[in-house]
């Protein structure tokens, strides 16, 4: 852990370098620092001017580069609380800096990126919106060559239509006859072959995805913002026209802690399941970001016929649910609702709740 914590303060110290060696150039030069960097360090001008860009962020936000520089968030998680706020006036920042900070410094990147996503989203909603607009015009499709005869295809685009995207593909996927193929080895077939106009050999079904808005929005009362399922908080602007022809789920929470109590459905599946889903929405190892309706619905306390209830069960990953079947690492469920980790050196680590809705301002 130190020597992780090493690496961080080497990275400030390396913005501040750089910045000094910046400052000191000619005005007429400063526009052409990263040529000067080239020889220097042996990089491309494409990787100098990144540098360059990277230390004045990182200069400009002296609060996430202390925290940097302190080993308590990693190069990682600066750049991305600085890319987070970087939507919002002055004032704002200072007030979302030292709380996206304090949070990183405890969680893993992805839910220090769904946390400031939902943290800036009420911050300014307009702003938050406005980001996503300019964020929705650089979408596009790139080709990288790779080795061996092979190429990595991306294509960027808003997240709700990637996660109806990959649904398609994934559902077309599971749909298709046992074979020789990993489940990642038929999506990337299956994708070839929408792509390309083929016949797919299994039938499409009708995609899917999950987002949770309080019933407030529905009404036009509030515009908070709406948690799309294995992604996070999105501004409820851009997907109000789909969620208005959705399908819909009423999920009661407990207005104390916004944590679900009971749920119903128009098309009920098993009642259990869904709650278990609402209330953990990924899979509840520490730091596991897999969807919870992608996961396994484990018996945390072994079956013996009568412990099949919300109580008992948790999401976890096919991996992590192998992982406490068949190792030394062994979890525990509290009567609060959190879930606790044992290590096989016998490190106890508790699985933070993750509401689904804000808890009432009383």
């Amino acid at each position: 852990m130190a020597a992780y914590a090493d690496i961080g303060k080497a990275v400030a110290d390396f913005a501040l370098t750089l910045m000094k060696l910046y400052e000191d150039l000619d005005p007429q030069v400063q526009q052409y620092a990263g040529d000067v960097l080239m020889p220097l360090l042996r990089v491309s001008q494409v990787k100098g001017n990144k540098l360059i860009d990277r230390a004045m962020s990182l200069i400009d936000h002296p609060a996430v580069l202390e925290a940097l520089s302190d080993g308590r968030i990693d190069e990682g998680k600066a750049l991305m609380i600085i890319d987070q706020v970087s939507v919002l006036d002055a004032a704002n920042q200072a007030i979302a800096e030292p709380v996206l900070i304090a949070h990183a410094a405890t969680h893993n990147y992805t839910a220090s990126q769904r946390c400031a996503r939902r943290y800036v989203l009420k911050l300014d909603a307009e702003a938050a919106l406005r980001r996503y607009e300019e964020k929705r015009k650089q979408r596009l499709v790139e080709k990288f060559n790779l080795d061996d005869g092979m190429c990595s295809l991306r294509i960027v685009l808003p997240a709700f239509d990637a996660a109806l995207a990959f649904d398609r593909i994934d559902r077309i996927a599971r749909a298709l006859p046992k074979d020789d193929r990993t489940l990642d080895q038929k999506r990337s077939d299956v994708a070839a072959d929408l792509l390309m106009g083929k016949e797919t050999p299994a039938p499409q079904g009708e995609v899917c995805v999950n987002l949770t808005m309080p019933i407030t929005n529905i009404l036009g009362l509030t515009t908070d913002p709406v948690m799309l399922a294995g992604y996070g908080p999105l501004p409820a602007e851009i997907v109000a026209d789909v969620a208005a022809n959705g399908i819909w789920k009423r999920i009661l929470t407990d207005p104390v802690t916004g944590m679900a109590e009971h749920i119903t459905t128009y098309r009920p599946t098993p009642a259990q399941r869904e709650l278990i889903n609402a209330r953990y929405p990924t899979c509840t190892m520490v730091g596991c970001n897999q969807p919870a309706h992608r996961c396994d619905v484990d018996h945390c306390c072994p079956f013996d016929g009568t412990n099949t209830t919300v109580a008992n069960l948790r999401p976890k990953c096919r991996h992590h649910h192998r992982m406490k079947t068949h190792s030394s690492w062994s979890c525990e469920n509290r009567p609060d609702g959190t879930h606790v980790w044992t290590t096989p050196s016998g490190r106890v680590i508790e699985t933070e709740l993750e509401p689904i809705a804000e808890p009432a301002p009383f």
